[in-house]
């Protein structure tokens, strides 16, 4: 195995499924869905029409950059 498919691997393994994303989040998988769909959410990567899988520093960067000092912000 070369660098790069160590490198693929490493990366895989830390590929979360929409339902394990979900949780992470503290939301539903339709939330999840819906987000998708209107490009809201976290970003996500589409390996195959019906393969999705999010990177847990999106999920990350998701959250922080969704933070609000007041829910006037909202």
């Amino acid at each position: 195995m070369d660098d790069k498919q160590a490198e693929a691997g490493e990366t895989a393994r830390h590929l979360l499924t929409p339902a394990a994303a979900a949780e992470y989040l503290g939301v539903s998988e339709k939330a999840m869905e819906n987000w998708r769909g209107t490009g809201s959410g976290p970003t996500f990567i589409k390996l195959s029409p019906k393969c999705i899988r999010y990177n847990r520093d999106d999920l990350d960067a998701h959250i922080w950059a969704n933070r609000k000092r007041s829910t006037a912000e909202a």
